[in-house]
């Protein structure tokens, strides 16, 4: 062999040369034309168009689909699939390993036609599975067997607390967690969901190591099957202590009387929930993982009649208590447009004692009634901070500092003001909420309509350029909701009251009371019913009676009545010149608000699609100029839809709302209005 020859007798450079080329040839015809997809690559030409099935009655095509490898095309998402000829017998298979697991022992896929369609685009197939079910087999007898006799422990109603009754411990109402019953046919699935009911009852009860056996004796010539449950439920067990880890800044007394109320109690999965819920909610934790674990290790083979107690050691990851938001927000009404920048900076852990510090500033600009044609425009702005600091004198007690500034547009005049809000909160147990604040507030008008200017208009000496205000206000707040924060259940009953002037100063004396009751239900998973009821009313009295025009009452807009624009379902003064009328458009009305207020609304929620939801709504409501008017006939009613969208920074929400009836209010106003939103409107 001659130095510097390879085997084949070229040269390692000229072999090295040879390489080159190709790759370079690669390259070029790669880049003329695209290479095949991997589904080509494995042998794949045909996508499938259609799946269908023949001699089906048990099931739903689309639940078939569910289990099979060759499905038809998905829309959304979009998505296709390829058929590969040795995929069939394995969906034969697995179709009938369903219909044995549904008591169809006899069942079988008898023949698969496959219908190969030419396309120019794409070649296509299209599937039909033809199906012999056979006969079912069905459910004979249903036993449940207690060996180590029912649930020790406390009664009921020793276990239940305020709004959160604890389920039913009476054998028979345990029992009727059993959905199998005699005649049905025999399904597996439902057998183990009976079994994982009767656990999850017993759970829910205080019964953390409950274990439920599932058995099933099948004679497949009788077509017959005898179900039994074997329950052991196990020790009664309370929440025991609590231990947290993982701190490193946040001081550990603070987190601990967030959780104490929680010691004691009975057992349960929710309630374990709630700690996390809680913990979380405290706002500085990035992560929060909960371990469960008998405070004496032999408390789970205690006897039947004894109790112990869960240890919960909570392990808690700090989050960074610093953050800065920037954000483009665009806001609109069927009467007014907003566009404006915001940033917000936070610091949640002050001074490492849970002091928390937030300062808003937003910057911006509306058109009234649109961008298009506007009729009024101005700046509109506000610099805010807020603070607030817990366990101060009480280690329930939250005080809370706001003072803010803000300059600001509406309909017949401008304003800057400044504001200070001080206040403090405390929950009595977990479902009692009491709240008392005093606010003091200096508003300047300017840019104002002369048809206020006046004061020849019914409001008299309610328009008062500038004012100071000073106000005390009380609210009271039942929360009989599985979670205070986006409940799913439950009802929320609250009334707001306060009162200005008098003994406070400033320049108006008047009352107000506020009741609102809220309601939420939600059957299944991707459903909810939500509904809202609240009142308004506004008492003047003293010597300088009234409230001014910005406090008064109003609704119309995104979160009260929908297919109203903001603010335009109110008692209304017509700037007009001598010949015009609102009514065709000629001049404009100045909404200036009622003493009494009815609202109303109900909505259902319907999740479509992963975050995006879709819902339907009837609102109603009124407003009076008069103290304590409530008129139903002259009501508004409105209806509509919308979609919503759970994003990383909250619920945006599209609302299309129609009004149903004409009143006095309505003159003049459109028939339809179109809003945008953050968050749900209650």
């Amino acid at each position: 062999m001659s130095p510097g020859l390879d085997p084949a007798g070229a040269s390692p450079w000229a072999r090295v040369r040879a390489v080159g080329l190709v790759v370079a040839v690669a390259l070029g015809l790669g880049a003329c034309k695209h290479g095949p997809t991997p589904a080509e690559l494995r042998g794949a030409q045909y996508v499938i168009r259609k799946v269908e099935f023949e001699g089906v009655e048990r099931f739903d095509e689309g639940e078939l689909h569910e289990y099979m490898e060759l499905r038809p095309r998905e829309w959304l998402p979009p998505q296709r699939h390829w058929f590969y000829e040795g995929l069939i017998p394995v969906d034969a298979e697995r179709l009938v390993e369903l219909y044995h697991a549904h008591g169809y022992y006899e069942a079988e896929v008898v023949d698969v036609r496959v219908e190969y369609i030419d396309r120019k685009r794409r070649d296509k197939v299209e599937l039909t599975f033809v199906i012999d079910e056979g006969p079912v087999t069905r459910v004979e007898a249903v036993e449940v067997r207690w060996p180590e006799g029912p649930p020790p422990g406390p009664s009921r109603a020793q276990r239940s607390q305020v709004f959160a009754p604890a389920p039913s411990i009476e054998i028979a109402d345990i029992e009727e967690q059993v959905s199998l019953a005699v005649g049905d046919p025999f399904e597996i699935p439902a057998m183990k969901a009976s079994a994982a009911a009767l656990r999850d009852h017993l759970l829910r009860a205080g019964h953390p190591y409950a274990r439920v056996e599932e058995r099933a004796r099948v004679d497949r010539e009788a077509r017959t099957s005898r179900v039994e449950f074997v329950v052991r439920p196990g020790p009664f067990m309370r929440i025991g202590a609590i231990e947290i880890t993982g701190l490193e800044t946040v001081p550990e007394r603070p987190i601990k009387v967030e959780l104490e109320r929680t010691i004691g109690k009975p057992y349960s999965p929710g309630l374990v929930e709630g700690v996390e819920q809680r913990t979380y909610g405290i706002g500085v934790f990035s992560t929060v993982s909960i371990t469960e674990e008998p405070e004496d290790r032999e408390d789970a083979e205690l006897d039947a009649e004894q109790t112990g107690a869960m240890a919960l050691e909570v392990a808690v990851r700090e989050a960074d208590p610093h953050r800065i938001r920037l954000g483009l927000g665009l806001g609109f009404e069927p009467n007014r447009w907003d566009q404006r920048l915001s940033a917000r900076y936070s610091h949640d852990n002050l001074f490492r004692a849970l002091y928390r510090l937030r300062l808003t500033a937003r910057a911006g600009y509306a058109e009234l009634p649109n961008l298009i044609r506007p009729q009024a425009h101005g700046p509109v702005a506000e610099l805010a901070l807020y603070t607030e600091k817990k366990g101060l004198l009480e280690k329930y007690l939250v005080w809370t500092l706001e003072p803010k500034a803000e300059v600001g547009i509406e309909q017949g005049y401008q304003f800057w003001s400044t504001q200070h809000r001080f206040g403090l909160s405390r929950f009595f147990t977990r479902w009692f909420q009491l709240e008392l604040s005093h606010t003091l507030r200096y508003v300047n008008f300017f840019s104002v309509s002369p048809t206020l200017g006046t004061q020849q208009t019914f409001l008299g000496l309610d328009f008062r350029d500038p004012y100071v205000i000073s106000y005390v206000g009380v609210g009271a707040t039942v929360f009989a909701v599985d979670r205070i924060t986006s409940p799913n259940h439950g009802v929320v009953l609250g009334v707001d009251y306060r009162v200005a002037g008098g003994p406070f100063g400033g320049h108006y004396d008047f009352q107000e009371v506020s009741p609102v009751v809220r309601f939420y239900w939600r059957p299944i998973e991707r459903l909810q019913l939500a509904g809202r009821a609240r009142v308004g009313m506004i008492f003047p009295f003293g010597d300088q009676p009234g409230a001014p025009i910005d406090l008064r009452r109003y609704l119309g807009g995104t979160d009260t009545v929908r297919g109203w624009g903001l603010r335009r379902l109110a008692p209304r003064v017509d700037n007009c010149e001598p010949g015009e009328d609102y009514r065709d458009g000629s001049c404009e009305s100045i909404p200036v608000g009622g003493n009494s207020s009815v609202l109303a609304n109900i909505e259902l929620r319907v999740r479509a699609w992963k975050q995006l939801w879709v819902a339907g709504f009837v609102d109603g409501g009124d407003v009076q100029a008069e103290v304590l008017r409530f008129v139903p006939a002259q009501w508004n009613y409105s209806a509509g839809g919308g979609l919503r969208y759970d994003s990383p920074i909250g619920k945006f929400r599209l609302d299309v709302g129609v009004r149903l009836n004409d009143t006095l209010l309505s003159e003049g106003e459109p028939s339809w209005a179109l809003h945008f939103g953050l968050g749900e409107s209650f």
